[in-house]
């Protein structure tokens, strides 16, 4: 089932004013439901509007949106079933201990203080904090890759149908980074995730399907290895490939017919030892 649909969206950040900045421009994308679809491009390249739009924060300027099939005239009814992670948890952590900002908005929806325990223990569950230990922990308390995770919790425990992340890894160590997206990818099985990033790295084995954006617009999609299969394209718009296509890519020079449709080195090191070697490396002594 197609979830969302834009054809032709167009979005302006203060129009009307000197300061005009057109974030998406004539953009036409699908994305289904029940899959992990990444939205991958370079700073300014309207990933975060996107979002934004998708969230129901704001309504497009010009072109068609629709949700699950038909145009969005129920902004409250979209926002219901879609939930989004900002880039920096501390927009959307407010409450000063974990346990009263997961269930900050359980409460909002007039649900029953049992209830909205229940909500939130399970929600600090799914994201791999334990209820006992930290619903009663200061915010400010938090690592940075815990404070997402308290973020992650209190999107969780409004049940919504659709999460959308918004460079969830950033400014993350490589071991916080890491763990992000194993819970990501445990998250997957439960709802349909939408994930924006700058690179590449943190998707090609997370996605089902990568949409490339770069200035307002939609350059192209396909599944990750479809997209990996561009490398050169991908990098030549600043997009951090996978370490292992970044490889594969800079071995072209020796191996000019080398695939870079591998998102790992396992697949690297099947692909290279499937190459044909240059002729001019089989007759050197």
């Amino acid at each position: 089932m197609t979830l969302f649909t834009l054809h032709n969206v167009s979005y302006t950040y203060l129009e009307g004013t000197p300061f005009a900045t057109e974030a998406l421009h004539r953009l036409s994308l699908s994305i289904e439901s029940g899959q992990t679809t990444a939205l991958v491009g370079p700073t300014k390249a309207g990933k975060s509007t996107l979002l934004d739009l998708l969230a129901g924060l704001i309504q497009p300027g010009e072109g068609t949106f629709l949700f699950e099939g038909s145009p969005v005239t129920d902004i409250e009814r979209l926002r219901a079933k879609v939930g989004i992670v900002f880039q920096s948890p501390e927009a959307q952590i407010f409450e000063e201990t974990v346990g009263k900002d997961v269930s900050f908005g359980p409460l909002q929806k007039n649900i029953s203080v049992a209830e909205s325990r229940r909500l939130v223990q399970e929600s600090l569950e799914a994201v791999g904090l334990p209820y006992e230990d930290f619903r009663t922990r200061y915010t400010y308390a938090l690592s940075g890759g815990q404070k997402r995770r308290v973020a992650i919790a209190g999107v969780l425990a409004m049940q919504p149908d659709v999460l959308l992340f918004d460079e969830p890894t950033a400014g993350l160590d490589p071991r916080g980074r890491r763990e992000l997206l194993e819970l990501i990818a445990t998250l997957k099985h439960r709802m349909t995730i939408i994930y924006a990033s700058s690179s590449l790295a943190d998707v090609a084995e997370l996605a089902d399907t990568i949409h490339i954006l770069d200035q307002g617009q939609c350059l192209f999609s396909g599944s990750p290895r479809d997209i990996l299969a561009r490398a050169e394209e991908i990098a030549a718009l600043d997009i951090a490939l996978p370490e292992a296509a970044q490889i594969a890519l800079d071995m072209r020079s020796v191996f000019p017919d080398l695939r870079t449709d591998v998102a790992n080195l396992a697949e690297l090191e099947d692909v290279l030892l499937s190459a044909s070697i240059p002729d001019r490396m089989e007759t050197q002594p």
